[in-house]
């Protein structure tokens, strides 16, 4: 993150917590997407993606007086999604999900064919594996975050997430090894 960014968030923060409204819909439309793709990795209904979502950030304007600094907004923002999508999975007592809705016209810039089969079943695969798993891939490798944000986002040990990565890839890997084998 650019120091102007930086900047930006924090005076974006001040303006909200003294009750400027424009300052946190910045905020949310800044965060909107990446709070969405997250909360879509360990849920996957659309409806209930959009729910979280919403209501992660109805907790954020609540409790922004709270926010102290320390991490980031962002961070801030993703335990909140991650601790609403946890509390969505115990309330449903679901031990597995839906596949994720693929969508309907997946098109690539290039029109490479080749390329959507792989994205599509990369996604597929990934969707087998656990919340954690998935949660754990999607802020590392689709939000860019570092083993420590990632670790301050979860709540959990940096040991923990990077074992969780390590695992969740070599599964990832194992799935796609065994795929790919019936597929000759």
């Amino acid at each position: 993150m650019t120091g102007d960014r930086t900047l930006s968030e924090t005076s974006l923060i001040r303006a909200a917590q003294s009750g400027d409204s424009d300052a946190f819909t910045q905020l949310v439309q800044l965060y909107s997407a990446d709070a969405f793709r997250t909360a879509s990795m360990v849920l996957r209904d659309h409806t209930e993606v959009e729910d979280v979502v919403q209501e992660a950030f109805l907790t954020c304007f609540r409790k922004l007086h709270t926010f102290r600094m320390e991490s980031s907004f962002k961070t801030w923002l993703y335990r909140i999604v991650v601790n609403l999508c946890y509390d969505r999975l115990r309330k449903q007592n679901r031990d597995s999900l839906a596949m994720h809705k693929i969508s309907n016209n997946p098109v690539t810039r290039n029109g490479d064919m080749a390329e959507v089969e792989q994205r599509l079943d990369l996604k597929e695969t990934i969707s087998t594996l656990s919340p954690e798993h998935r949660l754990v891939l999607t802020l590392f490798y689709g939000n860019d975050f570092g083993v420590q944000k990632v670790a301050e986002a979860l709540g959990i040990p940096v040991g923990t997430v990077k074992s969780r990565l390590n695992s969740a890839r070599n599964l990832l890997r194992e799935k796609l090894e065994r795929g790919n084998e019936y597929a000759l």
